[in-house]
């Protein structure tokens, strides 16, 4: 698959379990504010619509990626990657 940038903004999620990806583009998606394309087996690019600061798109980024861990009982790892 080869790699979508959705935005400027965009930014990417690396998973754990590559099983559990479209459980979390499901829960972004959920948002009126969130754009996802699965970029590979483990990876979703994420934008954030709106006046998000490149700091504040990070931050509610990983805000978001906590909370979805902290619901899930099986290895829900998820990682940030900045390039």
């Amino acid at each position: 698959m080869g790699a979508l940038l959705l935005s400027p903004k965009a930014m990417r999620l690396r998973l754990g379990n590559p099983e559990l990806v479209p459980e979390l583009v499901e829960f972004l998606e959920s948002r009126a504010d969130m754009v996802t394309a699965r970029v590979g087996k483990d990876e979703v690019e994420v934008s954030l619509l709106g006046s998000y600061g490149i700091e504040e798109a990070w931050a509610t980024l990983d805000l978001l990626a906590r909370a979805w861990e902290a619901g899930r009982s099986v290895d829900a790892s998820v990682e940030l990657l900045r390039f």
